[in-house]
């Protein structure tokens, strides 16, 4: 939540919105990915789900900007046997939680679970209420791996800068205080 608080700063929004912008520009053929395969059907393949299903060119860069702000970002992918992903959910970073390790036969087993009290706030209804708990293969995690200290989720680009802010934040409320409680004396005195 602090996060959001220092996105709402004229200066860390701004930094935020170049990151972002800068990570997903275009390169001189025009494309924000570029694909490339021996096999000439994998490279359909994914071009159709980086550019159609996942329309990349208008999303990658909220998706990026979030993870840069969060540290980490989650698609709910929708798949079938079939036609593989046909559809992605962005999730909320509040509301998932990822479990490693709890399965002791497979200790590289992965799951998502969604909290439910993150549900209850209503800002993924698009997802079943009943559908808390997600294997790894329905949730692309996108994380920066910075410090081992935060896995096993990633760390923000604004973790460094957070006392910095926190101490601008106490100064102009102090400066705030001190004028509002100077005001009368300088009256006074006119």
């Amino acid at each position: 939540s602090e996060y959001d608080v220092m996105d709402q700063d004229a200066i860390i929004a701004s930094a935020l919105d170049i990151l972002s912008d800068e990570a997903t520009l275009k390169n001189d053929m025009g494309e924000v990915l570029q694909i490339r395969s021996s096999n000439e059907d994998i490279q359909k393949i994914l071009y159709n789900l980086f550019y159609d299903v996942l329309n990349i060119e208008f999303n990658l860069a909220t998706w990026v900007r979030n993870m840069c702000k969060y540290g980490d970002f989650y698609l709910k992918l929708e798949v079938s046997e079939k036609y593989g992903v046909y559809n992605v959910l962005p999730l909320s970073t509040y509301e998932v939680v990822r479990e490693e390790g709890t399965d002791p036969e497979n200790p590289n087993y992965v799951k998502f679970t969604l909290d439910p009290n993150g549900l209850a706030s209503g800002a993924t209804n698009t997802i079943r209420r009943d559908q808390f708990s997600l294997e790894n293969y329905e949730v692309a995690h996108f994380r920066l791996l910075t410090d081992s200290n935060y896995l096993p989720y990633g760390r923000s680009y604004l973790e460094p800068s957070r006392k910095v802010f926190k101490q601008l934040m106490l100064m102009e409320d102090a400066m705030l205080i001190h004028r509002i409680m100077r005001a009368p004396e300088k009256r006074v005195f006119y």
